[in-house]
């Protein structure tokens, strides 16, 4: 693989990884909540996810989704409503501790719950598959062994851990807004609408490519 494909495979990761989604308000909310070593811990879920995802579609499963549309439209609609049952606990959740002490100690979420939470928000979007299918063919040569195909998965997870790592630790500084109970509950509230507002989105999107296909 040569090295300014590299580069560009690089900027194109960083780009789509810095793009706001589910997983950046996840671990931003996280982060302000519960401390941002909690929510590095707990981005490895959404890493594995990422990593998975990656996995399937270059196995092919990106083709055997467009193969079965049905099936995808299932999985996307699963997704979807996962979005929105995490973001309806936001909304009904009270707000968290405060104290960024007790914030970083906090056990109404444990560090496994948070991991699996990350997992499915990594998990629930199947487009993703096909985001991989159709950008990994891009950068690979002819002939190219698994090598290649494990150095590319790698990169783009160890670019997304840097991005959203990046994001958790600047949202520390937001951690002095939280010793306002009231700030507290809004920021729960906005993460919640943000959530349900992205998998009615998703939902919409899915109902709306599957009724283009049929015409």
């Amino acid at each position: 693989m040569e090295f300014s494909a590299y580069l560009t495979f690089l900027f194109v990761s960083a780009a789509q990884a810095a793009t706001p989604g589910p997983s950046t308000v996840f671990i931003v909310n996280n982060a302000i909540a519960y401390g941002w070593r909690r929510a590095l811990a707990a981005l490895s879920g959404d890493l594995v996810a990422i990593a998975l995802l990656a996995t399937l579609s270059i196995i092919g499963l990106g083709a055997l989704l467009m193969a079965y549309p049905v099936a995808f439209l299932a999985l996307r609609l699963a997704g979807a409503s996962y979005i929105i049952w995490l973001g309806w606990s936001f909304l009904r959740s009270v707000a968290p501790q405060s104290d960024p002490a007790v914030m970083e100690a906090a056990d109404g979420e444990s560090v496994l719950g948070l991991w699996l939470h990350s997992f499915g928000v990594g998990i629930s979007n199947p487009k993703a598959i096909l985001f991989f299918a159709a950008l990994f063919p891009q950068f690979l040569p002819l002939g190219s062994g698994a090598s290649v195909l494990a150095l590319l998965v790698a990169t783009f997870v160890a670019v997304k851990l840097i991005i959203l790592g990046g994001y958790a630790f600047g949202a520390r500084h937001f951690v002095r807004l939280l010793r306002n109970p009231e700030h507290a509950r809004r920021g729960r509230m906005l993460t919640g609408i943000i959530f349900v507002t992205f998998g009615a989105l998703m939902i919409w999107s899915a109902l709306t490519a599957t009724q283009g296909a049929a015409t």
